[in-house]
C-alpha cells in the first residue's frame, strides 16, 4: 500500500523530533567544552598578565617569592590542562559538536515545516526523501561520537518537552528539564 500525505507528515514529525533530540545533546556538549576552552584561554593569559602587573608595581618585594610559586603552579597546572585538552581533542569536539546543532537544528526545522504544509504528496515524497538522506548521514556522524544512554535520555526529554508529546515510558508530557525516574525521559 502507498504512503498517503499522513503517513508522510507523521514520518517527518518522527524526524523532527529525532533531529531536534540530537542537536540539545550536542548543544550541551559543545556548552560544556565551550566553558572548558574560555577557562583554560582565561589562565593562559591571566597568568602571566598578573606576574606582569605586580613586577611593574612592586618590583621584587617580600612576598614575591611565594607568589612566584604560586603563578609557577597554577601556570604549571594550566599547562597539563592544556595538554590534556590537546589529547582528547577538545577543540575539534566543540567545533564537530557546534556544526552538529545546526545541521540537526536545520533538519528538524525542515521536516517541521514539510510536516505543517505538505505540498503535493509526490513533491512530498520527493522533498522528504532528500531530507531523509541528508539526516540519515548526519546521523551516521553523530553516532561516531559515542552518545550515552543518559545523553538520549536528556535529549529524548527535551525532545517531549518541545513538542508537547507523551513519554512512551512514564505516559507524561515534561514540563521541565528535570531529571525523572523514568528509564526513557529521566535518570540523567
Amino acid at each position: 500500500m502507498a504512503a498517503g500525505i499522513d503517513d508522510y507528515r507523521r514520518k517527518c514529525r518522527d524526524g523532527a523530533l529525532h533531529a531536534f533530540g540530537t542537536a540539545r545533546i550536542f548543544q550541551r556538549r559543545a556548552d560544556r567544552l565551550k566553558r572548558k576552552t574560555d577557562m583554560l584561554t582565561w589562565v593562559g593569559l591571566v597568568v602571566p598578565l598578573l606576574i606582569g602587573a605586580l613586577v611593574g608595581t612592586f618590583g621584587r618585594s617580600k612576598s614575591w617569592n611565594a607568589a612566584l610559586t604560586l603563578a609557577a603552579v597554577i601556570g604549571a597546572v594550566q599547562l597539563a590542562i592544556s595538554l590534556w585538552s590537546l589529547v582528547k581533542r577538545w577543540p575539534e569536539d566543540l567545533a564537530y559538536s557546534s556544526a552538529s546543532v545546526a545541521a540537526n537544528d536545520s533538519l528538524a526545522a525542515r521536516y517541521t515545516a514539510l510536516a505543517d504544509d505538505p505540498p503535493t504528496l509526490a513533491s512530498l515524497r520527493t522533498q522528504y526523501e532528500k531530507l531523509e538522506v541528508e539526516d540519515s548521514a548526519r546521523r551516521d556522524r553523530d553516532s561516531e561520537k559515542g552518545v550515552t544512554d543518559k545523553e538520549r535520555r536528556r535529549g529524548m526529554r527535551a525532545t517531549l518537552r518541545k513538542f508537547q508529546r507523551q513519554c512512551a515510558g512514564c505516559q507524561l508530557v515534561p514540563t521541565s528539564l528535570t531529571p525523572s525516574d523514568c528509564d526513557v525521559c529521566g535518570r540523567f
